[in-house]
């Protein structure tokens, strides 16, 4: 879609009143037709592309978000765009791409999300590099602005899990633990902190309350991982 088209505004307000009113799956159909038709409303289409990322339709949320940043949006819409195109890439393997939407994120939001985003971003990034300093320095950043955030204690906990530090990193994933006790990343961290230390029974209890859990679009722990992890603790 070179030239942005209008013919499908009317099938894009029809999805977009769906959805704020939790009708879902009737959203859903009205926005592949409005997409199919061309359509000029960041907002719907913005909406659209945050469902095909969240049903893992990496490639389609890729074209439409992409699609939908040649409109003219205004800030908070540049906002919403740019961070879940920013996590399309990383879903696609991208990382390189991702951290760079969202340090340019960065410099317009300073908020609570986009801490959270780029803090495990840039511990993905140092994943693939091995060098995690940046990484622990943003991070500790997003702590002092705000160290109650389950999602920025956990980041700081993981990174510092990965330099070796793991006696801070369990207090921290305790601390994220004690503000969000269903959060998927910080139980799972904490099972295999507490197999790696041969405590059978607590690695069982916090990966079975992880498990319990439904893996959501920034879960930085595959569900096969999780259940690869269960099954060594069961060999305990």
């Amino acid at each position: 879609m070179s030239k942005i088209k209008k013919r499908g505004n009317f099938q894009a307000k029809l999805g977009y009143a769906l959805h704020i009113m939790k009708y879902e799956d009737k959203a859903w159909k009205h926005y592949v037709k409005a997409y199919e038709k061309g359509c000029s409303l960041p907002a719907p289409m913005s909406a659209y592309g945050l469902m095909l990322l969240r049903k893992g339709e990496y490639e389609k949320a890729l074209e439409v978000l992409r699609y939908t940043r040649t409109m003219k949006l205004d800030a908070n819409q540049w906002g919403f765009v740019y961070q879940n195109l920013g996590l399309t890439y990383w879903k696609l393997g991208q990382i390189d791409k991702a951290v760079d939407i969202f340090k340019k994120i960065f410099e317009r939001f300073t908020t609570v999300s986009v801490y959270g985003t780029l803090g495990f971003l840039l511990i993905a990034q140092g994943d693939r590099t091995g060098d995690y300093q940046e990484a622990l320095t943003f991070n500790r950043q997003a702590f002092g602005y705000d160290s109650g955030d389950a999602s920025i204690v956990d980041n700081l906990a993981q990174v510092n899990y990965r330099m070796g530090n793991v006696e801070e990193a369990e207090q921290l994933f305790l601390k994220a633990l004690s503000i969000k006790e269903t959060q998927y990343d910080t139980l799972y961290y904490l099972a295999k902190i507490r197999f790696e230390q041969g405590n059978k029974e607590e690695a069982t209890d916090y990966i079975t309350r992880a498990l319990e859990r439904d893996e959501s679009t920034l879960s930085t722990v595959p569900r096969e991982k999780a259940v690869a992890l269960q099954k060594d603790i069961g060999k305990m």
